[in-house]
């Protein structure tokens, strides 16, 4: 590690890039193969069947900062979720307008948000609760709200995904090697320092707590943790009763980053999807209509892919496909040329992803990675490229479509608004936590 202040000279990188080592290495490097069999070809949408009227869309927003204690290194981070729903019969309100004016958008949505503050090292409850037990009673008590009157709470939603989840979970307690059962609510363990427990404590989110540094990995994960179950709650919600169930299929229901769970809440995976299944097969029941979730991903390998497969040799870039082009690569060819897996591996994002991929030059020219919901039969299996494998995916075109936006690359209007609600300022984030603490 350097020195506070001191830079970096480049001469190490000189040195590197000289290396015999780093030449032998660079050549046993394996790269994608190419082969005629695995290139993609573009599928023919046709035109989306239901008008959407809605979308509510969801995103997080997460702000860390230093509390003076009298401790070293205490921080805390206050986590903000924002819903909001975009009505878009405003919208066409705007459609002789070539640019629709920004003052638009914020008349056309209303928000509600889900805040808490989750405690990192060194920052104790007044009680005398460890800064690791704050830390887990935090995560339980932000699930007490709802964002519906009369609905169940985010920690009633937690409690009927998992329901009949029999898995053990270990004490947080160090020295206690007790194998725990899931509980409801908060109970004691027996062990002879008579901790309390609470139901989020089998999801482990404080077994990545540091206790003597930074803490932005666990908390990022409860926000995440969060927003999939305020999106199931809402979900949920409309699938209670029957005039929500029709109004279901003319919603779209939208979600910043992949439709997936990572660390240690990667295993409610197979509980989120066989909830959204659930929801879905209601919807179909009732309706004859799927649910329409989708979300779409920034960043990261896909996007990354589908920029090299847009390149043409005597265009350029953005130069090989046409408008509106939807590429459906299957799990055969993610493996050989966006995520290595050997033969013999389980498939990528079997544990970890409840959506499919799908590539989308919009109308705009813009490339977005869009995941569909695994919630038909078609759609969980990995080899099939059918239309059917993306519920809903003509309708997700259309809305990318009608709401892309050029403010930034790959911006979609509803991700924007959602993320403005959500956002918290770095000067007023940390002014709120410290507040919290001057007490």
């Amino acid at each position: 590690m350097p020195y506070e202040g001191q830079k970096a000279t480049g001469e190490s990188l000189i040195a590197l890039e000289q290396s015999k080592l780093f030449e032998e290495f660079a050549g046993e490097i394996r790269m994608p193969e190419k082969t005629k069999s695995r290139t993609l070809q573009p599928t023919a949408l046709p035109l989306a069947a239901e008008k959407i009227t809605r979308v509510l869309a969801i995103d997080g927003s997460i702000v860390s900062e230093k509390i003076k204690n009298g401790f070293p290194g205490a921080e805390a981070s206050l986590v903000q979720i924002a819903l909001v729903s975009i009505d878009l019969n405003k919208l066409d309100e705007h459609s002789g307008q070539k640019i629709v004016p920004p003052r638009a958008f914020n008349q056309m949505d209303k928000a509600a948000t889900l805040q808490c503050v989750l405690p990192g090292c060194n920052v104790a409850k007044s009680d005398g609760t460890a800064p690791k037990d704050f830390f887990r009673q935090s995560i339980y008590d932000a699930l007490q709200g709802s964002v519906q009157k009369n609905h169940e709470t985010l920690l009633e939603t937690y409690r009927a995904l998992v329901s009949g989840r029999t898995s053990t979970f270990r004490c947080p307690t160090s020295g206690c090697d007790q194998a725990l059962s899931p509980g409801v609510g908060s109970w004691t363990c027996p062990c002879s320092k008579s901790v309390a427990l609470y139901e989020t404590d089998p999801l482990r989110f404080h077994e990545r707590f540091n206790e003597v540094g930074p803490n932005g990995e666990p908390h990022g994960e409860v926000m995440r943790f969060l927003e999939a179950i305020l999106l199931l709650n809402v979900l949920r919600y409309f699938s209670s009763f029957d005039q929500g169930l029709n109004i279901l299929p003319r919603l779209a229901f939208v979600v910043d980053g992949p439709l997936a769970s990572f660390g240690q809440f990667a295993a409610v995976v197979p509980y989120i999807q066989k909830e959204l299944k659930r929801i879905n097969d209601l919807c179909v029941a009732k309706t004859g209509k799927n649910i329409l979730l989708f979300s779409l991903i920034k960043s990261g390998q896909f996007y990354e892919h589908f920029e090299q497969l847009d390149f043409d040799e005597m265009k350029g870039p953005n130069g090989r496909f046409g408008p509106q082009t939807v590429l459906l690569p299957d799990i055969a060819y993610i493996h050989e040329s966006v995520v290595y897996r050997s033969p013999d591996a389980k498939p990528w994002g079997a544990d970890t992803y409840y959506g499919r991929i799908a590539l989308y030059k919009s109308k705009s020219g813009q490339r977005m990675v869009i995941n569909t919901p695994k919630v038909t039969e078609a759609s969980l299996d990995l080899s099939n490229t059918d239309l059917a494998a993306y519920p809903g995916l003509p309708e997700v075109a259309g809305i990318v479509d009608r709401l892309s936006t050029y403010l930034f690359d790959g911006g979609f209007v509803p991700i924007v608004r959602a993320h403005s609600h959500a956002a918290i300022p770095l000067r007023m984030g940390g002014e709120i936590i410290k507040s919290l603490f001057d007490k």
